[in-house]
Protein backbone atom coordinates (compact mmCIF):
# COMPACT_ATOMS: atom_id res chain seq x y z
CA UNK A 1 0.00 0.00 0.00
CA UNK A 2 3.03 2.56 0.90
CA UNK A 3 4.54 1.73 -2.77
CA UNK A 4 1.29 2.56 -4.52
CA UNK A 5 1.28 5.58 -2.47
CA UNK A 6 4.54 7.03 -2.55
CA UNK A 7 5.35 5.94 -5.92
CA UNK A 8 2.09 5.62 -8.37
CA UNK A 9 -0.80 8.32 -6.16
CA UNK A 10 1.78 11.13 -5.21
CA UNK A 11 3.94 11.40 -8.35
CA UNK A 12 0.30 11.60 -10.22
CA UNK A 13 -1.69 13.47 -8.01
CA UNK A 14 0.72 16.18 -6.44
CA UNK A 15 0.66 18.84 -9.06
CA UNK A 16 -3.42 18.72 -9.62
CA UNK A 17 -3.37 19.41 -5.46
CA UNK A 18 -1.27 22.40 -6.14
CA UNK A 19 -3.11 23.80 -9.30
CA UNK A 20 -6.26 23.03 -7.67
CA UNK A 21 -5.06 24.92 -4.14
CA UNK A 22 -3.39 28.23 -6.00
CA UNK A 23 -6.77 28.82 -8.36
CA UNK A 24 -9.20 27.83 -4.71
CA UNK A 25 -7.23 30.41 -2.49
CA UNK A 26 -7.18 33.05 -5.37
CA UNK A 27 -11.19 33.45 -4.47
CA UNK A 28 -11.57 35.96 -1.41
CA UNK A 29 -14.86 37.04 -2.33
CA UNK A 30 -17.68 33.91 -1.84
CA UNK A 31 -14.87 31.21 -1.14
CA UNK A 32 -16.99 27.76 -2.70
CA UNK A 33 -17.86 24.60 -0.40
CA UNK A 34 -14.66 22.26 -0.59
CA UNK A 35 -16.98 19.42 -0.74
CA UNK A 36 -18.74 20.30 -3.64
CA UNK A 37 -15.36 21.60 -5.19
CA UNK A 38 -14.04 18.05 -4.74
CA UNK A 39 -17.50 16.82 -6.00
CA UNK A 40 -16.71 18.83 -9.28
CA UNK A 41 -13.52 17.04 -9.47
CA UNK A 42 -14.60 13.32 -8.72
CA UNK A 43 -17.10 13.95 -11.19
CA UNK A 44 -14.56 15.18 -13.71
CA UNK A 45 -12.54 12.22 -13.32
CA UNK A 46 -15.89 9.92 -13.60
CA UNK A 47 -16.78 11.18 -16.68
CA UNK A 48 -13.52 11.04 -18.45
CA UNK A 49 -13.39 6.98 -18.18
CA UNK A 50 -15.62 6.65 -21.74
CA UNK A 51 -13.23 9.03 -23.55
CA UNK A 52 -10.94 6.39 -24.50
CA UNK A 53 -13.49 4.47 -26.24
CA UNK A 54 -14.99 7.85 -27.88
CA UNK A 55 -11.98 8.89 -28.76
CA UNK A 56 -11.23 5.65 -30.73
CA UNK A 57 -14.01 5.55 -32.51
CA UNK A 58 -13.82 9.10 -33.71
CA UNK A 59 -10.45 8.87 -34.64
CA UNK A 60 -11.10 5.20 -37.00
CA UNK A 61 -13.95 7.48 -39.04
CA UNK A 62 -11.55 9.91 -39.30
CA UNK A 63 -8.97 7.69 -40.77
CA UNK A 64 -11.28 6.33 -43.47
CA UNK A 65 -11.36 10.12 -44.70
CA UNK A 66 -8.19 11.17 -44.39
CA UNK A 67 -4.38 10.45 -45.83
CA UNK A 68 -2.49 8.99 -42.15
CA UNK A 69 0.68 10.54 -43.67
CA UNK A 70 -1.30 14.23 -44.08
CA UNK A 71 -1.10 17.26 -41.49
CA UNK A 72 -4.51 17.30 -42.31
CA UNK A 73 -5.70 13.97 -40.07
CA UNK A 74 -3.33 15.40 -37.37
CA UNK A 75 -5.64 18.12 -37.08
CA UNK A 76 -8.73 16.29 -36.68
CA UNK A 77 -7.68 13.73 -34.94
CA UNK A 78 -6.53 16.28 -32.36
CA UNK A 79 -9.16 18.76 -32.34
CA UNK A 80 -12.20 16.47 -33.27
CA UNK A 81 -10.86 12.64 -31.83
CA UNK A 82 -9.51 13.80 -28.87
CA UNK A 83 -10.00 17.42 -27.63
CA UNK A 84 -13.45 17.60 -28.46
CA UNK A 85 -14.08 14.60 -26.57
CA UNK A 86 -12.25 15.58 -23.53
CA UNK A 87 -13.20 19.09 -23.62
CA UNK A 88 -17.29 17.82 -24.15
CA UNK A 89 -16.44 15.37 -20.90
CA UNK A 90 -15.71 18.48 -18.68
CA UNK A 91 -17.86 20.85 -20.11
CA UNK A 92 -20.90 18.06 -19.59
CA UNK A 93 -19.94 17.90 -15.67
CA UNK A 94 -20.20 21.78 -15.62
CA UNK A 95 -24.07 21.71 -17.37
CA UNK A 96 -25.12 18.36 -14.93
CA UNK A 97 -23.16 19.40 -11.75
CA UNK A 98 -22.59 23.33 -11.49
CA UNK A 99 -24.54 25.31 -14.18
CA UNK A 100 -27.62 25.92 -11.71
CA UNK A 101 -26.38 24.99 -8.42
CA UNK A 102 -26.73 27.84 -5.78
CA UNK A 103 -22.67 28.29 -5.33
CA UNK A 104 -21.92 29.06 -8.82
CA UNK A 105 -23.00 33.11 -7.85
CA UNK A 106 -20.16 34.64 -8.10
CA UNK A 107 -17.83 35.40 -11.71
CA UNK A 108 -14.57 33.71 -10.55
CA UNK A 109 -16.60 30.68 -9.65
CA UNK A 110 -16.83 29.18 -13.40
CA UNK A 111 -13.32 29.38 -13.58
CA UNK A 112 -12.72 27.33 -9.76
CA UNK A 113 -15.62 24.69 -11.02
CA UNK A 114 -14.09 24.31 -14.70
CA UNK A 115 -10.40 24.08 -13.59
CA UNK A 116 -11.84 21.31 -10.67
CA UNK A 117 -13.63 18.99 -13.81
CA UNK A 118 -10.41 19.64 -15.56
CA UNK A 119 -7.99 18.85 -12.77
CA UNK A 120 -10.26 15.40 -12.17
CA UNK A 121 -10.02 14.95 -15.69
CA UNK A 122 -6.09 15.24 -15.53
CA UNK A 123 -5.34 13.08 -11.78
CA UNK A 124 -7.00 10.00 -13.49
CA UNK A 125 -5.17 10.50 -17.02
CA UNK A 126 -2.29 10.89 -15.09
CA UNK A 127 -2.64 8.20 -12.84
CA UNK A 128 -2.81 5.87 -15.76
CA UNK A 129 -0.16 6.88 -16.89
CA UNK A 130 1.88 6.59 -14.20
CA UNK A 131 0.73 2.85 -13.69
CA UNK A 132 1.28 2.22 -18.07
CA UNK A 133 4.31 3.95 -17.92
CA UNK A 134 6.40 4.17 -14.71
CA UNK A 135 7.12 7.78 -12.36
CA UNK A 136 9.36 8.88 -15.12
CA UNK A 137 6.85 10.44 -17.10
CA UNK A 138 5.56 12.70 -13.85
CA UNK A 139 8.01 15.30 -14.44
CA UNK A 140 6.57 15.83 -18.41
CA UNK A 141 3.26 15.85 -17.00
CA UNK A 142 3.47 18.01 -14.10
CA UNK A 143 5.26 20.85 -16.39
CA UNK A 144 2.97 20.50 -19.35
CA UNK A 145 0.03 17.63 -19.39
CA UNK A 146 -1.58 18.77 -16.16
CA UNK A 147 -0.97 22.43 -16.28
CA UNK A 148 -2.37 22.19 -19.82
CA UNK A 149 -5.99 20.78 -18.74
CA UNK A 150 -6.00 23.49 -16.10
CA UNK A 151 -5.25 26.23 -18.59
CA UNK A 152 -8.14 24.71 -20.74
CA UNK A 153 -10.40 24.95 -17.88
CA UNK A 154 -9.51 28.75 -17.29
CA UNK A 155 -10.97 29.68 -20.93
CA UNK A 156 -13.86 27.25 -20.24
CA UNK A 157 -14.58 28.82 -16.81
CA UNK A 158 -14.40 32.10 -18.40
CA UNK A 159 -17.09 31.60 -20.73
CA UNK A 160 -19.36 29.92 -18.26
CA UNK A 161 -19.32 32.31 -16.54
CA UNK A 162 -20.51 35.10 -19.32
CA UNK A 163 -22.94 32.31 -20.01
CA UNK A 164 -24.58 32.32 -16.32
CA UNK A 165 -24.88 35.95 -16.39
CA UNK A 166 -26.53 36.21 -19.88
CA UNK A 167 -28.97 33.55 -18.65
CA UNK A 168 -29.62 35.79 -15.06
CA UNK A 169 -30.14 38.48 -17.48
CA UNK A 170 -32.91 36.78 -19.47
CA UNK A 171 -30.48 37.29 -22.25
CA UNK A 172 -31.05 33.88 -23.97
CA UNK A 173 -29.44 33.96 -27.31
CA UNK A 174 -26.34 35.36 -25.71
CA UNK A 175 -26.39 32.44 -23.03
CA UNK A 176 -26.75 29.88 -25.43
CA UNK A 177 -23.54 31.65 -27.95
CA UNK A 178 -21.14 31.83 -24.89
CA UNK A 179 -22.23 28.34 -23.40
CA UNK A 180 -20.73 27.35 -27.32
CA UNK A 181 -17.62 29.42 -26.55
CA UNK A 182 -17.39 27.61 -23.30
CA UNK A 183 -16.76 24.19 -25.44
CA UNK A 184 -15.34 25.08 -28.33
CA UNK A 185 -12.76 27.62 -27.27
CA UNK A 186 -11.09 24.76 -25.00
CA UNK A 187 -11.48 22.14 -27.67
CA UNK A 188 -10.03 24.17 -30.79
CA UNK A 189 -7.11 25.64 -27.73
CA UNK A 190 -6.35 21.63 -26.63
CA UNK A 191 -6.66 20.34 -30.48
CA UNK A 192 -3.94 22.89 -31.16
CA UNK A 193 -1.75 22.00 -28.17
CA UNK A 194 -2.26 18.31 -29.21
CA UNK A 195 -1.61 18.95 -32.82
CA UNK A 196 1.31 20.68 -32.29
CA UNK A 197 3.10 17.48 -30.28
CA UNK A 198 1.79 15.21 -33.48
CA UNK A 199 4.20 13.35 -35.59
CA UNK A 200 3.31 14.99 -38.60
CA UNK A 201 3.87 18.60 -37.01
CA UNK A 202 7.75 16.87 -36.02
CA UNK A 203 8.23 15.62 -39.21
CA UNK A 204 7.90 19.22 -40.71
CA UNK A 205 10.83 20.56 -38.13
CA UNK A 206 8.26 22.63 -36.02
CA UNK A 207 7.89 21.00 -32.70
CA UNK A 208 9.89 24.26 -31.28
CA UNK A 209 6.11 25.75 -32.11
CA UNK A 210 4.65 23.95 -29.11
CA UNK A 211 6.71 25.64 -26.60
CA UNK A 212 6.01 29.17 -27.38
CA UNK A 213 2.54 28.16 -27.95
CA UNK A 214 2.50 26.65 -24.48
CA UNK A 215 4.35 29.62 -22.97
CA UNK A 216 1.57 32.03 -24.54
CA UNK A 217 -0.89 30.16 -23.57
CA UNK A 218 -0.38 29.93 -20.41
CA UNK A 219 0.79 33.58 -20.09
CA UNK A 220 -2.94 34.44 -21.06
CA UNK A 221 -4.26 31.91 -18.84
CA UNK A 222 -3.18 33.66 -16.11
CA UNK A 223 -4.16 37.05 -16.86
CA UNK A 224 -7.44 35.84 -17.35
CA UNK A 225 -7.25 34.65 -13.72
CA UNK A 226 -5.40 37.82 -12.22
CA UNK A 227 -8.41 39.75 -14.09
CA UNK A 228 -11.30 37.29 -12.91
CA UNK A 229 -10.39 37.48 -9.12
CA UNK A 230 -9.67 41.44 -9.09
CA UNK A 231 -12.76 42.32 -10.87
CA UNK A 232 -14.99 39.52 -9.74
CA UNK A 233 -18.34 40.21 -8.45
CA UNK A 234 -22.05 38.56 -8.04
CA UNK A 235 -23.41 37.59 -10.99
Amino acid sequence: MKFILYFILIPALLPVFLILRYVYLLDKNEREPLNFVLKVVIYGAFFSIPCAAAERFLISMISMYYDPATIQIAWMENTVGVALVEEFSKWLVLMLIVWKNRNFDYRYDGIVYAVSASLGFAALENILYVVSYGTGVSIGRAIFAIPGHATFGVFMGYWLSRAKTFWLDGKTGRMKFCKLLALGIPMLIHGAYDFLLSEQVAALGYQYVFYIYVILLDFFAWRIIKHEFRTDRPL
